[in-house]
């Protein structure tokens, strides 16, 4: 029995055989799916992380004042000056697992890495040795030691879900730098609901302080907020995020205490499945940087760089500051990345779609037969809908389409409509879903493989697929675009179309 969403489907009289995949389909299927699980399965072992930053300073280029000062020191010293960035310092921290099911137990993991900082041509480093275990289903321990020159330490932490909601961790640490024995003691629950957490930490000793926060991450956006008090360090922090699009987020931050008082503008874009570049501008007591990111596959890389000390602010740097590269950025992304990257784009899509044509083609045959199967229920079904002025499927398209805004009265649902062919990345599928319409309402659930259903097909193997729906609803025309696994419930007033559309003249 094929029942797309409950009931609801048996009583719409969708009594058919669900469409299988060919053996071509599954067998694609399958080695995708097996190259994936053996890089997931690489990637698990080893877990290799690192962060790596690179101070510059950029403020001789910017003040002349720094710049003569600075020929006058190299004078002094006799050293040859480079006509670019200054390099400040750089840090670095690296660490692999390394998996112990063999020597001692499966749920023991090792880790090997390495840190270092280096600074005005001093530098020190440190091999970092640790171990985790996974002592039962709500404890884990985990036990770490930095052997260096001057900063060796050693801590041992351990974590336990203490409830459904609530989780302690106790971590004790040693360190000549800290001046000997360590105790923290933290708790963090989750507070109103699953997407809310709050936290609360108590540095007991040597050098004593509390901090508490929370944080929040539902749909588009996330934020966090951080209180901190103590002799080493007391003050707020927090930010706000927000996620325009897939691959696109921006996000505000700030900092307010003995330590530090700024705020950070910044946007991040993932430019591939393990990957994102980002930049951020701060202002605040320790100058004006330009920041950039670039994270992949665990590594990330920070590059801040000095505009000007806070001592030679003035209006016209920090208004510099913050349009300047932004403005840079967005004419390379505008006229030389996003070329790029949709000529790429172009070139890959052409590829697959002329490797996979006559299958292509095959299934929309398929599905436009299974639509005229369809066609004495479906004009039943439609014709009722219209005389009770009810629900009216107008068109349908399901398949890879550009994006687009609130369309224009007139404009076609997709472009190219109409034509039927073979060549489209869409199929029509306005008879499929005319069919699934009962009682003035359609409704598909999250995560159903739409491709497989009656009447469809996949005209795109291999990309991104949507399912678009023009319809009317008392009168009034609609129009809903979901991705292909998304649910779809109609009707819905946010499908309104603009009133040009339902103007009779």
């Amino acid at each position: 029995i094929y029942d797309a969403s409950g009931e609801g489907g048996l009583a719409a009289g969708l009594e058919v055989g669900h469409r299988h995949k060919t053996i071509a389909e599954i067998s694609e299927e399958f080695e995708r799916a097996r190259a994936k699980e053996a890089q997931q399965r690489m990637e698990a072992k080893l877990n290799f992380r690192g962060s790596y930053g690179f101070s510059f300073s950029a403020a001789h280029l910017v003040d002349a004042e720094i710049a003569q000062r600075r020929r006058y020191v190299a004078y002094k010293r006799g050293a040859k000056l480079s006509s670019g960035l200054d390099l400040n310092g750089m840090d670095f921290n690296s660490v692999f697992d390394v998996p112990l099911a063999s020597v001692l137990d499966d749920r023991a993991t090792g880790y090997v890495g390495a840190q270092g900082q280096m600074s005005r041509g001093m530098g020190a480093g440190g091999l970092i040795l640790g171990m985790r275990v996974a002592a039962s289903e709500h404890t884990g321990w985990e036990l770490a030691t930095v052997l260096g020159s001057n900063q060796s330490a050693a801590t041992l932490a351990t974590t336990r879900q203490l409830s459904e909601h609530t989780a302690g961790n106790l971590t004790y640490s040693y360190s000549d730098a800290q001046g000997g024995l360590g105790l923290a003691v933290g708790l963090e629950r989750a507070l109103f609901d699953e997407h809310t957490k709050g936290c609360l930490n108590w540095n007991v000793g040597p050098t004593s302080g509390m901090s508490t926060g929370v944080a929040r991450t539902k749909g588009r956006n996330s934020w966090k907020f951080d209180l901190s008090v103590g002799p080493a360090s007391t003050g707020i922090a927090g930010f706000f995020a927000r996620r325009w699009s897939k691959k696109t987020s921006f996000r505000f931050g700030f900092r307010a205490g003995t330590t530090a008082i700024d705020v950070d503008f910044g946007g991040t874009r993932r430019v591939g499945s393990d990957s994102a570049v980002g930049m951020s501008v701060s202002v605040g007591i320790r100058g004006v940087h330009l920041k950039l990111r670039f994270n992949h596959s665990g590594q990330r890389f920070s590059f801040p760089v000095l505009i000007s000390p806070y001592q030679r602010l003035t209006p016209a740097i920090v208004m510099c500051a913050l349009a300047v590269p932004w403005t840079i950025v967005a004419a390379v992304d505008r006229y030389l990345v996003s070329p790029a990257v949709a000529k790429k784009e172009a070139t890959a899509k052409a590829k697959l779609r002329e490797r996979h044509r006559e299958r292509v083609k095959a299934a929309k045959t398929e599905a436009a037969e299974a639509a005229e199967m369809l066609r004495r229920d479906t004009e039943k079904r439609t014709e009722k809908e219209r005389s009770v002025n009810g629900l009216v499927v107008e068109e349908a398209v399901f398949g890879n389409f550009p994006e687009r805004g609130v369309p224009r009265r007139g404009e076609p649902i997709v472009s190219g409509w109409g034509s039927g062919g073979d060549d489209d990345a869409w199929v029509d599928v306005t008879a499929a879903l005319r069919f699934q319409v009962f009682d003035s309402s359609l409704d598909m659930i999250e995560g159903l493989d739409k491709a497989g259903m009656l009447g469809f097909c996949d005209p795109c193997p291999g990309e991104e697929k949507f399912l678009r729906v023009r319809y009317r609803y008392r009168g009034a025309m609609c129009e809903v675009t979901v991705g292909e696994n998304d649910a779809l419930a109609l009707p819905n007033r946010s499908h309104l179309l603009p009133d040009e559309w339902n103007n009779s003249d």
